[in-house]
């Protein structure tokens, strides 16, 4: 990848689009901060990415990310462990996300025990339930099914506007 520059303004979306191999989970990858550029930076209002992800960016990435060994709900509180939000206010973020996800029911599953669709919304849960202000995904709807009981309505889009307030324009 060479010489790439863009700028996105507050509430938009924006989509990288481009061959397979062009760069496009790299450069998502550098602005979550998780690999360095070789040359430039990358900023987020003004302040350079560096070594580790900014705390106000969520990452949803191509693979499913969940952690085997933990239960959807866990899955879920994952962000919200490491940030310290408190037992109740966790556990009401938690369910909010599980029922916006279609996933009642499965709470208490394990990854295994799910279609690779279900693995992918409770990776874009984990994801949505910390609020990013900047929200990046690398092809999260590639292995997901909508949920039975709401076939469009757990779009990314309309997911992460439900949850975290914002209008949804289509």
């Amino acid at each position: 990848m060479d010489h790439a520059s863009f700028e996105v303004l507050e509430g938009e979306f924006v989509a990288i689009v481009g061959p397979s191999g062009c760069g496009k989970s790299t450069i998502l990858n550098m602005i979550g901060g998780l690999v360095a550029p070789s040359a430039g930076a990358v900023l987020i209002d003004g302040t350079p990415v560096r070594d580790a992800a900014p705390r106000h960016v969520g990452y949803v990435f191509q693979k499913d990310t969940v952690l085997p060994w933990r239960t959807v709900a866990r899955n879920i509180a994952l962000g919200l462990e490491y940030r310290g939000v408190a037992g109740p206010e966790r556990a009401r973020r938690v369910r909010e996300a599980i029922t916006l996800a279609g996933l009642v029911g499965f709470e208490d599953a394990f990854p295994a025990t799910l279609s690779g669709g279900m693995r992918q919304r409770v990776a874009l849960m984990r994801t949505l339930v910390v609020d990013p202000e900047i929200l990046l995904m690398d092809e999260p709807t590639r292995s997901r099914a909508p949920a039975p009981s709401t076939p469009t309505s757990c779009t990314p889009r309309a997911s992460w506007a439900r949850a975290s307030g914002r209008s949804c324009a289509r």
